[in-house]
């Protein structure tokens, strides 16, 4: 009950900006992303001063965020993987919980999802407005959250995996006009990391593994342990801070345990297909913010696997589906039935 005091500082910058004052990025708090600002102040408008109005867009953006997990998800794999991860986004908790908080991060997860399913369909049909659109929309994912900024290694990763795969006649021009656009829409903030750089980088500084006070001299011993302590967070032992999730909790609950495991295995074995070594990419570069960070696993700072990592128990749901499908007809109804028992 009540406002945590990030959110509250949300609110008190959303008054800010109905006064008048439009900031590229907020200052307070350590420094903060300004388009939940932008939008919490919207709904302050709408609802007035209350914590509902500063929740109202976190629990709009998690709920929306069914979409782009679906429209991805039927774009790299099927409808039936598609369909099973918005469903297993929809009961999470961990989405569900980012869902109910007035804080920023919520938003990293829809806008990376739909860049990454308008750049899929920017690279088969070689459209270029495409190409331009997800640029700019994989622009605007900088305003979100600061895990954002793993995401250029993902992308860069990405691009030459499908160069070594002789796919260069699909990647050019296209990834120019898609660093055009990401270029225009990050132009304000380019000028802004210029003029003051302490201010964009400041926090990132204070909770990374290379500071003192966080690796208490000890950065190989500090980085092993927030490794193991991130791997287990799936099936054993999650993020312990109340405001992320309910003490310890892991992400995934029993009954999607095998389901999580098969999909990874699946796509383990399956690494020379694009859509699971880009799954694999997308997992593995965006758990860097928490290993590399002061209290891994920190569910805000692995927020960028989000949305991939509901996709990883789709596979395996599907996996199961398909085998069953093979000697009985109780496939799709085994499936529905862990989904609808667990309490992830």
């Amino acid at each position: 009950p009540g406002l945590y005091r990030d959110e509250a500082i949300n609110g008190l910058d959303a008054l800010k900006v109905l006064r008048g004052e439009h900031a590229i990025f907020f200052p307070a708090n350590n420094g903060r992303e300004p388009l939940y600002i932008y939008l919490a102040a919207a709904a302050v408008a709408l609802f007035g001063q209350t914590a509902f109005a500063l929740r109202f867009v976190a629990a709009l953006a998690g709920s929306l965020t069914i979409f782009p997990v679906y429209l991805l998800g039927k774009s790299w794999f099927n409808w039936r993987i598609a369909v099973l991860a918005a469903w297993i986004w929809a009961i999470t908790l961990w989405p569900v919980h980012l869902s109910r908080i007035g804080l920023r991060v919520i938003l990293l997860a829809p806008l990376l999802t739909m860049t990454l399913w308008l750049g899929t369909k920017a690279f088969r049909e070689g459209r270029r407005r495409l190409w331009l659109l997800s640029g700019l929309l994989y622009g605007l994912t900088f305003y979100t959250y600061l895990a954002v900024r793993f995401t250029p290694l993902l992308l860069i990763t990405l691009f030459f995996y499908l160069f070594l795969r002789h796919q260069q006649r699909r990647l050019w021009p296209g990834v120019a006009w898609f660093l055009l656009g990401t270029f225009l829409t990050l132009l304000p903030f380019l000028i802004l990391i210029g003029q003051q750089p302490d201010l964009v980088f400041g926090r990132t500084g204070q909770v990374s593994i290379l500071h003192p006070e966080v690796n208490n001299g000890d950065f190989l011993g500090t980085l092993a342990r927030h490794i193991g302590a991130t791997l287990v967070m799936f099936i054993w032992r999650g993020d312990t801070i109340l405001r992320h999730n309910p003490m310890g909790r892991p992400v995934f609950d029993l009954f999607m345990l095998v389901p999580f495991l098969l999909g990874l295995v699946w796509c383990a074995r399956n690494w020379r297909r694009p859509a699971p070594m880009a799954l694999l990419l997308w997992l593995t570069i965006m758990l860097g913010p928490t290993i590399l960070a002061a209290d891994a696993p920190h569910f805000l700072r692995a927020a960028g696997i989000l949305p991939a990592v509901v996709y990883l128990p789709a596979i395996g749901l599907e996996r199961l589906w398909l085998w069953i499908k093979k000697s009985s007809s109780i496939g799709p109804l085994l499936v529905a039935g862990l989904i609808s028992v667990s309490y992830t």
